[in-house]
């Protein structure tokens, strides 16, 4: 295992796409001490800004990244295999387009968290910024594959246009939550922000209290779905703390967006 450990924090910027586990996998302190890093506009040794030692007491990760992260961006982005664990918070676009793996992250997130994701996992046993999960502005798709969980709350426009994939958040969210989605599913289990799941065309969004949801979704029914059962395993396997009472009984669906042709559902489960 690899430990990064930041020496100082910067006012300025410091991001480490690239500083993946397997970009790492089989070089020796010293050679990823020489990898570069782009600290504001210049390219930089990474070993000026973090101290790199072989720990083989350490975690479980592949790479393990301490100090004061919360300005250091892409941590994680675009990695495909391995594991990162990060002690504190860290800056944005953590996860972003990463198609395998685990990043795991001790305290919280900024914005851009899982953009564009492909595939993997990512926790945050925290709290998340905007845009979880999100497309980048002028890109038509934001998460195609993998699964996000944030144990605390979650900014604004969570899962937009989102594809695949599945986004868990067990504390509140912000506006715009699923808007505009194509399809995957949201598991939102606290207090839910304004415009949940506008435009979105098709996909489902799981919720534990009444979401303030668009004019353009209508109430269709209360059923069970089919596939409640296995989400719930899911969200068992993946340590999700449930409301109590959610997913008892039959639950309330909403379709919409009637604008975009009201195929999305939100179901509402009926925890406290």
């Amino acid at each position: 295992m690899l430990k990064l450990t930041l020496r100082a924090p910067s006012s300025i910027p410091l991001e480490v796409e690239g500083i993946t586990p397997e970009r790492v996998a089989g070089l020796s302190p010293l050679e990823v001490a020489k990898l570069p890093v782009q600290h504001g506009n210049r390219a930089e040794p990474l070993g000026e800004f973090f101290e790199v030692i072989h720990d083989p007491k350490g975690t479980w990760a592949d790479l393990h990244i301490a100090g004061d992260t919360s300005n250091v961006k892409f941590i994680g982005a675009r990695m495909s295999a391995g594991n990162i664990y990060v002690e504190n918070r860290v800056g944005m676009h953590a996860g972003a387009q990463m198609s395998g793996g685990s990043l795991t992250l001790d305290s919280g997130a900024a914005g851009w968290l899982g953009a564009e994701m492909r595939g993997g996992s990512i926790e945050v046993r925290g709290h998340a910024g905007d845009h979880v999960g999100a497309a980048y502005r002028g890109s038509r798709r934001g998460m195609t594959g993998g699964t996000i969980v944030v144990r605390g709350s979650a900014g604004d426009e969570l899962g937009l246009l989102m594809r695949r994939g599945l986004i868990v958040a067990e504390g509140a969210c912000g506006q715009f939550a699923g808007a505009s989605m194509i399809a995957g599913t949201l598991a939102l289990f606290g207090t839910v922000g304004e415009r949940c799941g506008a435009g979105m065309k098709r996909g489902t969004i799981l919720t534990a209290t009444a979401p303030q949801l668009p004019p353009s979704f209508r109430f269709a029914c209360e059923y069970r779905p089919s596939f409640l059962p296995l989400y719930l395993a899911h969200f068992a396997r993946l340590g999700v703390n449930l409301p109590t009472g959610f997913g008892v009984g039959t639950l309330r669906c909403f379709r919409g967006d009637m604008l975009t042709g009201g195929k999305g559902e939100v179901l509402i489960g009926g925890g406290t």
